[in-house]
């Protein structure tokens, strides 16, 4: 990698990809209208807790925009949320929504994969080298801090040579700063490198120059240097702000101060979201109670919505983890009896719980479309297949929940015994499955085959079962392992056998 190149890079430039705005010349042209649209996407799927599909959507958008820096804060508190939450590595399935083969795909790529990884640090390395190829030189610089962090609190501590080749990673974004850690990080190893020690100076003139503080307070005098110092706690503070996991005493210096500004605001909404969230951070029960406190007074002071589901959410938060500890727990003595009552209990309680908070955030929200679908979705794992009806109805209204709402409408007629209806819901569902969605037409095959096994059963049709058959086996010819469909198979040979041709 090229060493010191002070001048302005320019942007990546993908080409062939039709997902990508480029220009006839190859150019990449950022689209914020249209990355707004996914951005909105991505907080109404956050809202509701689907924190997948919201990384998915924020993603989309990136592609098409990926310059509004405000928009990565926003990714990143997700993505802490669905390391919290779901806690998996990036799916094939999803990494193919994503892909493509530009530059500017390559480095969004490679954002989804470490935001849904935020503990590896292989991710996050490839990801700054996917930055430097894409030229997006201030997210770099926004993401650095975070990257070294983690870095430094690795389990297993970098050789020199790694160093050294995150140094040049870190250089290759213009993040000096980061860059000069790195370097001073590979000399304590070995002191005598004087190649590196030469580097380390050209990188503290580098740094320098980024910042500008330095030729700032000669132009300034003696009060210049006074004014760099004074900044120095707040520079601190924000370098902190920027850890996925703070040192104790950055989080407690985080906490106190948001708690002194509650103390000294207790009527601003502000205040009280930043003492809620870094006690949320925290994540001790002592102090999620204290955040619910914290978000019980703003609801009573400002009446406002928001804190009330800041409530619900760190509700949900606990006895989700209090289900998937069972959940590990009867992973590992299968035949507990005792453990899975207790397990099945928190389920339903988890489940009342979540109907619980979506209910209530629909009377808030009433035209938000994707609180009511997961509301839909819940009330029908619930069995309250009308109430699931309505919501999926209204759903189908909009483009982006219309192929899921459809199949979920078709199996509500389908528990409720409508299979002449299902078969139509089905029907129409794939009709419009297209492009991201594509991966639900399996599933959605499959619905449609077990409602025509039912009408042939109940209508005494053997048209209904020959066509169930052909589904059959496409669906083997497709996947041999996909759910029961071997078995499926068979039971519509039977069928067959007993109906008319």
């Amino acid at each position: 990698m090229g060493f010191f190149s002070f001048g302005k890079k320019s942007a990546g430039q993908p080409v062939g990809d039709a997902a990508t705005p480029i220009t006839a010349s190859g150019a990449f042209v950022p689209q914020p209208d249209k990355a707004r649209t996914w951005f909105k996407h991505g907080d109404v799927a956050a809202g509701t807790h689907n924190f997948d599909y919201a990384l998915i959507c924020f993603a989309s958008g990136l592609k098409l925009d990926p310059t509004q820096l405000p928009i990565y804060d926003r990714v990143y508190e997700l993505a802490i949320q669905y390391a919290q939450t779901v806690g998996k590595p990036a799916s094939r399935e999803n990494l193919k929504k994503i892909d493509g083969p530009g530059p500017i795909d390559k480095f969004v790529t490679a954002i989804y994969i470490w935001f849904t990884d935020l503990q590896s640090v292989d991710a996050a390395l490839k990801m700054l080298d996917a930055t430097a190829r894409a030229g997006q030189f201030e997210f770099g610089r926004w993401v650095a801090p975070k990257v070294l962090g983690l870095v430094r609190r690795a389990s297993k501590k970098p050789s020199k040579s790694q160093w050294v080749k995150i140094k040049d990673l870190f250089t290759s974004i213009e993040a000096f700063t980061e860059a000069f850690a790195a370097a001073e990080e590979a000399i304590k190893i070995d002191p005598h490198d004087t190649q590196l020690v030469n580097e380390i100076k050209q990188l503290t003139a580098a740094r320098a120059m980024s910042q500008g503080g330095f030729s700032q307070a000669i132009q300034a005098g003696e009060g210049g240097f006074r004014s760099v110092i004074r900044d120095a706690d707040k520079q601190r503070q924000l370098i902190e702000e920027d850890s996925i996991v703070s040192g104790e005493d950055a989080t407690q210096r985080l906490l106190d101060a948001a708690r002194k500004d509650f103390e000294a605001n207790p009527m601003s909404g502000d205040a009280i979201t930043k003492l809620g969230a870094q006690l949320r951070k925290v994540a001790t029960p002592e102090a999620e109670a204290e955040a619910i406190a914290v978000y019980q007074a703003g609801w009573e002071r400002l009446t406002e919505y928001r804190f009330k589901m800041a409530i619900g959410e760190i509700k949900l938060m606990q006895m989700r983890r209090k289900h998937r500890a069972l959940e590990l727990k009867a992973e590992s003595a299968p035949n507990d009896a005792d453990l899975k009552a207790e397990l099945a209990t928190t389920a339903a309680e988890l489940l009342a719980l979540e109907l619980e908070e979506l209910r209530e955030r629909q009377k808030n929200y009433p035209t938000d479309r994707g609180v009511k679908m997961e509301l839909g979705r819940l009330e029908y794992r619930q069995g309250n297949y009308q109430e699931a009806m309505t919501c999926f109805q209204l759903c189908k209204e909009d483009a982006k929940f219309r192929v899921y709402a459809t199949q979920m409408l078709g199996r509500c007629f389908a528990a409720e015994g409508w299979h002449e209806e299902a078969v139509g819901e089905f029907r129409d569902a794939l009709t419009q499955v297209v492009g991201l969605e594509a991966e639900r037409e399996l599933s959605i095959r499959y619905d449609l085959m077990a409602s025509l096994i039912e009408r042939a059963k109940l209508e005494k049709r053997g048209d209904m079962a020959r066509e169930a058959a052909e589904i059959c086996s496409a669906i083997l010819r497709k996947n041999i392992g996909y759910r029961d469909i071997r078995q499926k198979r068979k039971d519509i040979d039977a069928l067959q056998k007993e109906l008319p041709n």
